[in-house]
């Protein structure tokens, strides 16, 4: 019997946000798991001892807990946590006692830090216009009923920004907003009261304190009309000590700059910087400036990677950074001397994050091709070891093995892994799926955690599996990406194909039954596949765009589409439409299973229902999966039961047309 299912998304644990003590003995993670009686996850914060054999062990029960931070003083260890309402700051006393709220907010508290004498906290949290306005007027006389700030706000819904709804929801006119606010003396005193130091009709990133305690470091744009989510955004210093609200910024117009961090010595800062011209094609690279103002300058020119998620290290000599490349993803150490890029993990992992003490030990949480969830540590003499396995079990009973190779396509090399079923017999026919990636400018690998039950589930039900890194992946350099500007279709379709191919030679493969899907972007792609080739005998596009001019209005990001075609519809609409699939949809013969989430504000469902109402018209084989409450993110964070349930009616689909092969 295959050890994995769709229903194993029930069983598998996945792990999230390590932080290390500040005296370098623990670990704490945020443990993950579904809860399928209730049809939702449940996330509570766990420690493991970083050098000690004792098992791993709850700190938290609450089930809504996440975001652990220790208190520089390693007295207490806090988390964010909605368990009685909006999400609050709780502190835990490591000497043992209850969790107590420390920091509360109306709306929830996004994100927060510790200020480095651990006597304050800085947090964001979502604001209105009236509701600022009310916070920063004096408090009704008690006879006054303040009115209801949520009677009638959106019966109807006036819209005056954009976006104006993003993920599955609308924005409320809120924007994150920064506070401070000090710690109570001892647990169980009242939270303080917050203050607000920032301003105005936009957001501000999560809030870093500076190493001298004065000031806070973050990013907001220099262009809140724009509407753009990516781009024109600086680093800001917010002081915090006075009682107004400045913001004084560091950067100059011409890049994007994300999570500034102060280096604990004071002079630098260390930031993730991207260049605006051809944005969508370009990678962040990591720059310092020094704490008193200047030009950044860039610390590894050479490094092809996406660099993300910074740390500095405790002597202030290097930046460490978490770097996607060629398919996987490491830390690497970032001198400020020079140097380049060092690894301090090295393999075919995805890192889904990190933390380093101050003795220089890294804590990390990676998917691998064998387990999607599982806690090293890094010594600083390089030695690794597996601290925690929660699925342990769940892989031992037996897994597809995956197996990389790599090819060319019109001179781009190309990345593919093939999975195949745990009792493969090489002297089997099988059937083969193809798996697509979004973006299109996010990368794949031999461990990549959102599509790892997927497509084990897929092998466990006999088939054969093969994706890739076709051209504009990222990971391979700002040449690759941008090499599909105006030109989404027919060169990745060639290097998709050209490894299909390249697997069917090798003679296990029926080539009667090859199937192919993908989602977003892959969704874009699977449909531009079908109607440009009708080898597949079956095909299952989701929350893909197939109407580039339709996208355009209708996507929290059309700044995207206009980037990555060349030209907006109204500037070349011939040009637009002619790399639409929907121009190209009378050509479909592959039987097409459409899937789509009701409350996708990245990719609209209307983009499926134009596909679908076109070739139903024509009598062609398709169907139409409407997902209700889900988004963009069903695949990787949707509720449970629809997740296993997308990946059973996806094989159910591909069984139909392409049958797997009864086991004997």
């Amino acid at each position: 019997m295959p050890s994995i299912s769709p229903e194993s998304i029930f069983d598998f644990v996945t792990l999230e946000d390590v932080r290390i003590s500040p005296d370098g003995r623990y670990a704490a993670f945020v443990r993950v798991t579904v809860d399928k009686a209730n049809n939702r996850y449940k996330r509570n914060i766990w420690l493991k001892e970083l050098n000690g054999d004792a098992p791993a062990f709850p700190a938290t029960n609450g089930g809504k807990d996440s975001a652990p931070r220790w208190r520089p003083d390693g007295s207490w260890l806090t988390f964010l946590s909605g368990r009685e309402g909006p999400p609050a700051v709780y502190a835990l006393p490591m000497r043992g006692g209850e969790a107590q709220v420390i920091a509360t907010h109306p709306n929830g508290i996004q994100s927060y830090v510790w200020s480095p004498d651990g006597t304050r906290l800085a947090f964001s949290a979502g604001m209105r216009a009236d509701e600022r306005a009310r916070e920063d007027a004096p408090p009704p006389a008690a006879e006054d009923k303040p009115a209801d700030p949520k009677a009638d706000r959106f019966d109807p819904r006036v819209l005056t920004r954009l976006p104006y709804r993003t993920g599955t929801t609308y924005l409320e006119d809120r924007f994150q907003h920064l506070y401070v606010v000090q710690v109570p003396a001892a647990l169980g005193d009242a939270p303080a009261t917050a203050r607000r130091v920032t301003d105005g009709e936009r957001s501000f990133e999560a809030p870093q304190w500076s190493a001298d305690g004065h000031s806070l470091l973050s990013a907001t744009s220099r262009d809140p009309e724009s509407g753009n989510l990516f781009l024109f955004i600086d680093a800001v210093r917010i002081p915090v000590d006075g009682e107004g609200r400045s913001c004084d910024v560091l950067t100059t117009a011409g890049t994007t700059y994300h999570g500034a961090v102060q280096s604990p010595d004071g002079r630098w800062i260390a930031l993730l910087a991207r260049p605006e011209e051809n944005a969508m094609f370009r990678t962040y690279r990591v720059v310092v400036m020094p704490a008193e103002g200047g030009a950044p300058r860039q610390l590894v020119h050479a490094f092809t990677g996406e660099a993300g998620d910074l740390r500095w290290a405790a002597d202030s000599a290097a930046v460490l950074a978490q770097c996607e490349s060629g398919g996987a993803t490491n830390v690497f150490r970032l001198g400020l001397a020079g140097g380049g890029a060092v690894p301090v993990t090295r393999g075919t992992h995805e890192i889904k994050a990190f933390d380093v003490s101050a003795e220089g030990q890294v804590a990390y949480i990676a998917s691998t091709e064998t387990d999607p969830a599982v806690l090293y540590d890094v010594a600083a003499d390089g030695t690794v070891r597996a601290l925690y396995a929660p699925n342990a079990a769940l892989v031992a009973e037996g897994i597809g093995q995956i197996e990389a190779f790599r090819y060319n396509s019109d001179g781009f090399l190309i990345d593919g892994w093939l999975l195949k079923p745990a009792d493969f017999d090489p002297t089997r026919q099988y059937p083969l799926i193809v798996n697509i990636h979004g973006g299109p400018h996010v990368m794949w690998g031999a461990a990549t955690q959102s599509l790892w039950i997927e497509i084990q589930a897929m092998a466990a039900a006999g088939y054969v599996v093969f994706f890739c890194n076709p051209r504009g992946s990222g990971g391979y350099g700002e040449a690759s990406q941008g090499s599909i500007r105006g030109a989404w279709g027919d060169g990745p379709m060639r290097d998709v194909l050209r490894g299909v191919d390249l697997v069917v030679a090798r003679g296990f493969i029926d080539p009667r039954r090859l199937c192919v899907t993908g989602g977003s972007y892959g969704g874009y792609l699977t449909a531009w596949i079908i109607s440009h080739d009708r080898r597949f005998a079956a095909a299952c596009a989701q929350r893909g765009v197939y109407n580039l001019i339709s996208f355009r209005g209708t996507t929290d990001i059309p700044f995207f589409s206009d980037a990555e075609m060349g030209a907006s519809p109204w500037e070349d609409i011939a040009a637009v439409w002619e790399q639409s699939p929907l121009r190209h949809a009378l050509n479909i013969e592959t039987p097409l299973l459409l899937e789509h989430s009701e409350q996708d504000f990245r990719v609209s469902i209307e983009q499926a229902e134009e596909l679908f109402v076109t070739l139903k018209e024509r009598r062609k084989v398709v169907e139409l999966i409407r997902w209700p409450r889900e988004g963009h993110e069903l695949s990787r964070a949707g509720e449970p039961r629809h997740r296993v349930e997308r990946i059973r009616r996806i094989i159910d689909w591909f069984n139909r047309y392409a049958p797997a092969p009864e086991r004997p």
